[in-house]
């Protein structure tokens, strides 16, 4: 087949010697072999192909035969209708510091990686649109990214708009296990770019190595205001009370463990996006899912909830949705006072039971977008009404009802 027709580069474990087009024997080569794999294929209109192992990651004592080491960052460069495809492969990137890969701009591409193994405490892979490609737009849209795991002493998938968008894509791990963050995507509301209309999928958040103020999503910063739109699923697994001791180099476990009181599955700053989540592990109570000041308008579907929501948002209209029934364990507020509105800051769609009517002369409801409707009329027992998270409810009276709310699903 003549150099032309060839339907991919290939990059192999011992290439070129092994008859590999790259790979670890590449003549200067810092990335075995791979960036200049991705580079020749770019000039020359090919895709890559990286070979993974026979028979796994190991074979024998210290043995391994899946293995290429990056001693400086892997870079994609722009790309459009571009794929580079493999095998289960380890990507092992030793240094302490900087991405193992980083991500460019990409229009209409497909990307399968093996495993990343990486000691730094920034990313194991960091997506960042920087470069105008040939249609002149600094982006990531129409592209899939798909990774056996992204492991990192800090962030194991890390977003960051500050340049251009990251659109209409999806980015898909078996795995993320990480010290520090799962998967963050930074969005402080001033990068020039947003993360929107994409699906992220998690299959294993593995957080059981992690540092005490480890988070398995972290969905925005102080300030978010451009992720939106996006569909997340995953299963988080927080600290269990495996450490890395600094001393001996070594994973360990302390006699007594306690959940870290900074341990986070889901951390949202962001708005109008749809989550689907499952809970394992220690966590402290509240740090399922942390709704930050900025978060509005999500849905966070979950399997289990062992440890609950903290919900600081601002416009409290995020919403749970529970598999396990809730039903009266929702906690029941105080009425308010006479002429004093109480908001729904639960996340659940409520119930509203009436148990006794009380002397109530009128009552409204406002709900989240601020449309309010009065009754003109008293209460009686027995009767009920919804609040959507984000409601808010007030009763004109001379003497107070009582009531008790039931999770509504």
């Amino acid at each position: 087949m003549s150099e032309r027709r060839k339907p991919y580069v290939f990059v192999t474990l011992e290439g070129p010697d092994d008859g590999g087009d790259f790979g670890p024997n590449t003549p200067g080569t810092k990335t075995s072999g791979l960036q200049e794999a991705i580079n020749y294929a770019h000039e020359n209109c090919r895709d890559v192909y990286i070979y993974g192992g026979r028979g796994g990651m190991h074979k024998g004592e210290g043995i391994n035969l899946n293995v290429y080491t990056l001693e400086e960052t892997l870079k994609i460069p722009w790309s459009q209708d571009f794929r580079l495809d493999g095998g289960n492969y380890l990507l092992s990137y030793p240094k302490s510091t900087g991405d193992a890969i980083q991500i460019d701009s990409q229009m209409n591409c497909r990307y399968k990686f093996g495993l990343i193994a990486s000691a730094t405490e920034d990313a194991a892979v960091r997506f960042k649109p920087e470069t105008p490609g040939p249609d002149d737009f600094v982006v990531i849209t129409a592209s899939v990214f798909d990774f056996s795991a992204a492991c990192s002493r800090g962030t194991g998938i890390l977003i960051d708009t500050s340049e251009g968008p990251i659109i209409n894509s999806k980015i898909f791990a078996e795995e993320t296990n990480t010290f520090k963050n799962g998967v963050y995507i930074r969005d402080d509301g001033t990068g020039k770019g947003a993360f929107s209309n994409n699906w992220l999928q998690v299959m294993f958040t593995n957080q059981c190595h992690a540092t005490e103020d480890a988070i398995g999503f972290r969905i925005g910063d102080p300030g978010s205001s451009k992720i939106a739109h996006n569909r997340f699923f995953s299963s988080l697994h927080a600290p269990t009370g495996v450490y890395f001791d600094e001393e001996t180099k070594r994973f360990t476990t302390p006699e007594v463990f306690e959940p870290s009181p900074g341990a986070i599955g889901a951390d949202i700053f962001a708005q109008n996006n749809r989550f689907e989540f499952a809970f394992h592990g220690s966590r402290a109570p509240g740090n399922d899912v942390v709704f930050e000041e900025e978060a509005r308008n999500n849905t966070v579907s979950v399997w289990n909830l062992p440890h609950g929501i903290t919900n600081k948002a601002r416009i409290p209209t995020n919403r749970i949705i529970q598999n396990e029934p809730v039903g009266f364990n929702v906690s029941t507020p105080a009425i308010p006072a006479s002429g004093t509105y109480l908001v729904n800051t639960s996340a659940y769609l409520v119930e509203v039971f009436i148990l006794s009517p009380g002397q109530v002369v009128d009552w409204t409801i406002v709900d989240g977008v601020g449309n309010a409707q009065t009754v003109s009329a008293g209460l009686f027992a027995g009767q009920t009404f919804l609040l959507e998270p984000g409601d808010k409810v007030m009763f004109n009276y001379t003497a107070p009802p009582t009531w008790r709310w039931r999770a509504f699903r």
